[in-house]
């Protein structure tokens, strides 16, 4: 009785898990595509990453994000900022980080990365990597959470200023995950 029974429902049960790996494979896997060799995959990869789109095509494609709703103090004062303040020709450090910040807060992340640039431009050899991570922060959000070659280019300045900076590793990870080097991306995170 019950012990001639076992093969047959071990045998029926492997045959089920094996219909059931088939099913799915046939669902989430390309059947019958030979497997890419990791050298394969990593140079599709970084081919990718250099044919990335610019910061400027990223923010014309950016969806924008909902707009603040900042009370009207804080609008006037912002008007006012804005006025004494413009990103092209600005030579206040205080006046254009003001600026930067505000603007991000109201969600023009835009113009808060004309401010930021125009920061970093005006501090020229003195920028910091906190000012160049911003910088790239700015960008990022401008190009809704897209790492450009542009921002990647501030990354790498924050990191040779200070190889440590949080937000610059963090986003230079980011960057490497979203072209799908996730080595590279852990070696940041690490």
């Amino acid at each position: 009785g019950a012990p001639a029974r076992m093969p047959w429902a071990a045998m029926a049960l492997v045959l089920a898990a094996l219909a059931a790996a088939l099913a799915l494979y046939s669902r989430v896997g390309v059947p019958w595509y030979p497997d890419l060799p990791i050298r394969e995959r990593l140079a599709m990869a970084d081919a990718a990453m250099a044919a990335r789109p610019s910061q400027a095509d990223a923010e014309a494609a950016a969806e924008p994000p909902p707009p603040a709703q900042p009370d009207a103090e804080f609008l006037a004062l912002m008007e006012k900022l804005r006025a004494a303040v413009d990103p092209a020709t600005a030579t206040d450090l205080r006046g254009l980080d003001l600026l930067a910040r505000n603007e991000a807060t109201l969600g023009n992340f835009i113009a808060a990365k004309a401010a930021q640039a125009r920061l970093v431009e005006v501090k020229g050899e003195e920028a910091t990597a906190e000012d160049y991570a911003t910088l790239a922060e700015m960008m990022i959000l401008a190009a809704g959470g897209y790492i450009s070659p542009e921002a990647e280019q501030a990354l790498i300045a924050a990191l040779e200023r200070d190889p440590r900076d949080g937000m610059a590793r963090y986003f230079s990870g980011l960057m490497f995950a979203q072209g799908g080097r996730f080595d590279r991306a852990f070696a940041f995170w690490r």
